[in-house]
């Protein structure tokens, strides 16, 4: 097995692409089962007796779980080897997906969404280390910009498939296909990355920082379980205690990274990648931008199935048009950035922004007669938005970070994509769903009413990314190999 160590030059593999291929066979895999269970949370409420609260942490236990584990999943590529962890990562999907199929209760079926998250976790942030390490400099953007259109185009085809699988049925499993599909895709993914990859790890792999890993894993939580059980249990006093608390641990947690690395220890985040303009602005963009897109997936969803009774194939294939956008925007996303440069950011969340307007305008106006080609055109332009966005995002938070910190950064950078999405389908499933509690009985036009007040959220949050994105330097220098890191 050839080894390549991140410090020094090598001769790029012959059989890169395809061994990229098959990690982005995995890559899609880890993504679709973000939004794949979306169009089939009605059936599982139905099946399983779960309630709305149960039905966020179904999918928001999911994502919470990727944003607290990705970092340190990252470090332990760049120990034990990237191309081991993700061979790991794949068994352990394939594995969990199966517990996830066969749950018979709502607990079960939340405890296995949290076991599969840890597992693809590993995959994730291999993924960005490899191309990084991999690829050289010129080719590197193209292939970030494919592994962001993945990112985008499995996202918005998770609850298409979700539908399909669904309504087919096969066997009677129902809803249970959606993660029976992970073995097959799971197995051709692990036997290409086997024969394909070559192995890659840091020149000098850092010591974990349990201590830091605890403090952020406290931190996340306390912000996120008020946001998710608070509605249910009336807003206790403790919820606001927790959130308060949250923001304290973050700030504890960061001063004691600043601590570590001044101590000559490596840190869970390195300090230094902060120092990076491009780097913070873009993760700001990905939390906000991500936030809005996959939470309005979340409630439009619910809408279209509850309120209009369209059935999970309905659903899905109501989101065709997004999914066609998406792709072929996000294609055209690269060569747009380097022409025009991050400015392409900024149009893609304003269009996404006049896509959840026109879509709000929709829903509003059509009463009880929606049909669900007049969406079409409010989703082909939140897919467009999509597609700028987060396919160049990814170059641009990356573009200064040097090859021994790929495996840091990318987990930085994965954390703040799964974090934004948790944290909104919590907040816009909380206000969603405490709409309808506060409108009484969830008929259509209620419905219709609290879906137009959690996508008011969405284009708030489309916003701030459109204005982060002013932030950003116009053109961003990539680092030289012998610029020093800040």
């Amino acid at each position: 097995m050839t080894d390549l160590r991140s410090a020094g030059p090598a001769k790029p593999d012959p059989r890169r692409r395809t061994a990229a291929a098959f990690v982005l066979v995995a890559v899609a895999m880890d993504i679709l089962d973000t939004t794949i269970v979306i169009v089939a949370l009605p059936d599982m409420e139905r099946d399983l007796g779960a309630g709305s609260t149960v039905l966020q942490w179904i999918t928001a236990a999911y994502t919470l779980t990727f944003a607290l584990t990705l970092i340190t999943a990252g470090r332990i590529g760049d120990r034990i080897g990237r191309r081991l962890a993700v061979q790991i990562g794949i068994l352990g999907f394939v594995v969990t997906s199966a517990v996830c199929a066969l749950a018979p209760t709502a607990e079960i079926l939340v405890a296995g969404r949290v076991a599969q998250a840890l597992a693809g976790s590993l995959i994730l942030t291999q993924a960005l280390a490899i191309f990084q390490v991999e690829f050289p400099e010129a080719e590197r953007p193209g292939v970030l910009g494919v592994f962001g259109a993945v990112l985008g185009s499995a996202a918005v085809l998770g609850p298409i498939l979700g539908g399909v699988l669904v309504a087919a049925d096969i066997g009677g499993l129902g809803w249970r296909t959606i993660f029976w599909i992970n073995l097959p895709i799971g197995l051709v993914a692990f036997l290409g990355v086997r024969r394909y990859l070559r192995e890659s790890r840091a020149a000098r792999p850092p010591a974990l920082d349990p201590s830091g890993l605890a403090l952020l894993t406290l931190a996340l939580f306390a912000l996120l379980l008020p946001l998710v059980q608070g509605r249910e249990l009336g807003w206790p006093w403790w919820g606001f205690a927790m959130v308060a608390a949250g923001f304290v641990l973050l700030v504890v947690f960061a001063r004691s990274q600043v601590r570590r690395e001044r101590a000559g220890a490596v840190p869970l985040v390195l300090p230094r990648l902060w120092r990076e303009r491009s780097f913070v602005g873009g993760l700001g963009i990905v939390l906000t931008f991500l936030a809005a897109f996959m939470s309005m997936f979340f409630v439009l969803n619910y809408y279209l199935q509850v309120g209009l009774g369209f059935g999970p194939l309905g659903a899905g294939l109501t989101l065709v048009p997004s999914a066609v956008s998406t792709v072929v925007f996000s294609l055209l996303s690269t060569p747009l950035l380097r022409r025009f440069g991050t400015r392409v950011l900024t149009v893609g969340a304003l269009v996404g922004a006049v896509g959840l307007l026109l879509l709000t305008a929709t829903v509003q106006l059509a009463d009880d007669g929606l049909r669900a080609w007049w969406l079409a055109p409010a989703l082909l332009l939140v897919g467009s938005g999509m597609g700028l966005v987060t396919a160049p995002v990814i170059d641009v938070v990356l573009t200064r970070v040097p090859a021994d910190d790929a495996g840091a950064a990318s987990g930085v950078l994965n954390t703040a994509e799964q974090l934004g999405a948790a944290l909104g389908v919590a907040a816009v499933g909380t206000v969603f769903f405490g709409s309808v509690g506060a409108a009484g009985p969830g008929g259509q036009t209620e419905l219709a009413d609290a879906l137009g007040a959690a996508l008011w959220v969405n284009i708030g949050l489309m916003l701030l990314s459109a204005a982060l994105s002013l932030l950003l330097p116009r053109r961003i220098r990539r680092r030289s190999a012998e610029e020093a890191p800040v």
